[in-house]
């Protein structure tokens, strides 16, 4: 009988808790399952007018922003493919040529040939978004409706607006479910306009799957660059940068109220504008900054050549300054270092023709041993080099045209000599792509072969956490 004694205990707890209960459940508010219908019906409505709209791209997304075919979806999903693309629209297969492609922002515009009066969705303000909103996302994640199928919808709300992360500077972040295959696809409200692109996922231990944090490209930032992309013959467009200003990251005051001026650097763009250090600026083109990582942000949503009103504060007054922003193209010596173990010395293996390190004088076994007079005794020591050049935040890196002296040790024994040569950088994009590493995968199962085939095969989208 003891053993049954919590058995008993429970089951008369069960019992008081159904005479406790009435009989029969309250009726159910009428006004508010009405509500629930009306919101249900949005979401349905928000989906079916979207679905003629949203484009197939290899295996991520795509989506149709004006009637004769423009299209946007994520550098990322066409990076590894051509000029010229198969895509389908609901059942319709077009030809899409690449007009232009931002791989900072993570944007391409694609043009369908012989398209007119398709169905498209229209822009809308994304910094009128507000954090808590709902959102509705669309895609073919995992491939799930590759051939013949609807894309797939999900719906969450904007968990955090101006997300500075994942290569992102102003990203709209969601809780709507995104996986590998929402890559380019719409982020919409819920009366159908398009407020971001779905790009990147932020993962944890190398899941390649949804967290609950997903970034999408803010409109705003995207119709910024559509005319250089339109204009782009099929090639890349710039992000804009103001050289020269380091930011004050830690908040020195510990008031966050602008984007603090910690150091100018000699000769640089930010120095002939007139900036000291100490300022802070307060706005850029009327968008109030809380410190120096949110100015960051803000710039980096505009185009090179952009030039950007900015007002500041400097030992109490106001002060407006325009701010022209230069090209920002990382600069790269363009050689492969021999493979080695990271303490070792940097050897060149070779150097890319017609590029920096070339038409520098660096030649095939040269050790390098310093740049601008910055030791490099190690391949470890060029790698933190090489982060730093590319690091546009605090005002230090250097871009293609920069010039920039390398000592270098050539030769052996008795013929060994030490050489300063004077380098102009190239730009990181020129170098040769470099052969990634083939993974085994297990076999898939063969995918139902569609009604009308594409007569270009093309390439998977990269992992939506790798660039």
């Amino acid at each position: 009988m003891k053993r049954r004694a919590p058995f008993l205990s429970a089951f008369a707890v069960l019992l008081a808790l159904g005479a406790a209960c009435p009989a029969r459940a309250a009726a159910p508010d009428l006004a508010a399952v009405e509500k629930a219908k009306e919101f249900e019906k949005a979401v349905v409505d928000c989906f079916a007018r979207v679905v003629p709209a949203y484009v197939f791209i290899g295996g991520g997304s795509g989506v149709l922003i004006s009637p004769d075919g423009l299209m946007l979806t994520n550098d990322h999903v066409i990076a590894q493919g051509g000029k010229v693309w198969t895509v389908r629209v609901e059942k319709k297969w077009f030809k899409a040529d690449l007009l232009g492609t931002d791989t900072r922002g993570d944007i391409a515009l694609l043009k369908l040939r012989n398209a007119q009066g398709l169905e498209y969705v229209e822009m809308a303000d994304s910094d009128k978004l507000r954090v808590g909103q709902q959102v509705i996302a669309v895609g073919n994640p995992f491939g799930t409706a590759e051939m013949d199928g609807q894309p797939t919808v999900t719906m969450g709300i904007v968990s955090a607006v101006h997300r500075f992360m994942e290569g992102y500077s102003d990203a709209i972040q969601t809780d709507a479910p995104i996986n590998p295959g929402n890559s380019g696809g719409p982020l919409l409200t819920l009366d159908g306009k398009l407020v971001g692109i779905n790009g990147r996922i932020n993962t944890r231990f190398g899941a390649r799957s949804n967290t609950g944090i997903g970034l999408a490209i803010p409109t705003n930032q995207i119709r910024r660059f559509i005319p250089f992309l339109k204009e782009a013959k099929g090639g890349k467009v710039h992000h804009g940068v103001l050289r020269g200003l380091v930011g004050d990251h830690d908040e020195a005051d510990g008031i966050q109220n602008g984007a603090e001026i910690k150091e100018v650097l000699a000769d640089s763009a930010a120095e002939k504008l007139g900036f000291k250090a100490g300022d802070r600026i307060t706005h850029v083109e009327d968008q109030k900054l809380l410190n120096y990582n949110r100015f960051l942000g803000v710039v980096g949503t505009y185009p090179a050549g952009a030039n950007l009103k900015l007002k500041l504060e400097r030992e109490g007054k106001s002060m407006e300054l325009d701010a022209p922003l230069e090209p920002l193209v990382p600069g790269s010596l363009a050689f492969q270092p021999k493979q080695a173990p990271l303490n070792t010395p940097i050897v060149v293996d070779k150097v890319y023709p017609n590029l920096a390190a070339a038409k520098g004088g660096i030649l095939p076994g040269d050790t390098i041993l310093s740049v601008n007079g910055e030791d490099l005794p190690n391949l470890f020591s060029l790698m933190a080099f090489g982060q730093k050049m590319q690091d546009s935040t605090q005002g230090r890196f250097l871009l293609a045209g920069d010039e920039i002296k390398v000592k270098v040790k050539r030769g052996e024994g008795e013929k060994v000599q030490e050489l300063d040569l004077d380098v102009t950088l190239t730009s990181a994009e020129d170098n040769p792509r470099q052969p990634r590493p083939q993974m085994r995968r297990p076999p898939r199962r063969p995918a139902p072969q569609p009604a009308q085939p594409p007569q270009n095969k093309t390439q998977p989208e990269k992992q939506l956490e790798q660039k």
